[in-house]
């Protein structure tokens, strides 16, 4: 009886800890994705406004990859909710 009980435990677990493993690498991959002004990009501009041009383009490009996150972020979510509404019903009988 006891075996049986850790058993469900363990996978339902295993179940909830997924999604989050899947956010987790999706962050660690969108930071690493995110583009920045490089030191040597600072070394080789010759008026201010070439500054601002550089900022205002990466701050469209972080932008879209942060909403491209965002949208990975919610169906991972969205995902795991269903598969647990979906056991849910099953194990209970509710239709």
């Amino acid at each position: 009886m006891n075996q049986e009980y850790f058993e469900k435990w363990t996978e339902m677990a295993k179940k909830v800890q997924a999604p989050w493993q899947e956010i987790v690498e999706l962050n660690v991959k969108t930071l690493q994705n995110l583009n920045y002004i490089k030191p040597e990009e600072l070394a080789n501009l010759k008026k201010p406004e070439e500054l601002f041009e550089k900022q205002i383009r990466l701050l469209i490009e972080n932008g879209h990859k942060t909403l491209d996150h965002m949208q990975r972020s919610f169906e991972i979510v969205e995902k795991a909710m269903l598969s647990m509404v979906q056991e849910a019903r099953e194990k209970g009988g509710v239709h």
